[in-house]
């Protein structure tokens, strides 16, 4: 059916029974002592639409991707108030505010890896004597390479590489 031919409506009507959690819900909405039925059909229309909009605008194609961008955006401020009123009325963790204080330690354990590795650097530079204004002492030439006698790499008879032995091959 072509949109032009589409009434300027959309009709939505949903039957649900108990004991499903769909009945449940909109019986809460529609019969709330907090707030009239109507109210609560918009409340369960503000839910859906704050995360189904975005996907709906894009498929639709009459805004720029710049545009679906920006409404996603105001969708998902929608979508963590109602996270956060979750969490805050049941006690629980809130995952958003959790990951964004779990990089920000990882970020301050990061720091304290690499000021520490650079405070151990100093360290050693200290106390071989070398100064700022000290040349830095001469490597060998890398034509020379490094003489190895094999116990750096371990011992490989002990490494399984996956391969199978040659017992295991089916033919």
């Amino acid at each position: 059916m072509a949109e032009d031919s589409k009434s300027d409506r959309v009709k939505f009507v949903y039957n649900a029974q108990f004991p499903s959690s769909t009945a449940v819900v909109l019986d809460y909405l529609i019969n709330n002592d907090a707030f009239t039925s109507r109210q609560g059909r918009q409340r369960a229309m503000d839910a859906i639409t704050a995360f189904y909009r975005p996907l709906a605008e894009e498929e639709r194609g009459k805004m720029s991707e710049e545009q679906v961008q920006a409404v996603a955006g105001v969708c998902v401020e929608q979508l963590v108030k109602q996270i956060d009123t979750l969490c805050d009325r049941y006690q629980l963790p809130n995952p958003i505010t959790s990951r964004a204080r779990t990089a920000s330690i990882s970020g301050d354990r990061l720091e304290s890896i690499l000021e520490s590795g650079f405070q151990t650097i100093a360290d050693a530079i200290r106390g071989s004597g070398l100064s700022v204004d000290s040349p830095l002492p001469m490597s060998p030439p890398l034509e020379q390479g490094v003489l190895m006698d094999g116990s750096e790499l371990g011992d490989l008879d002990d490494v399984d590489f996956g391969a199978p032995e040659v017992d295991d091959v089916v033919s």
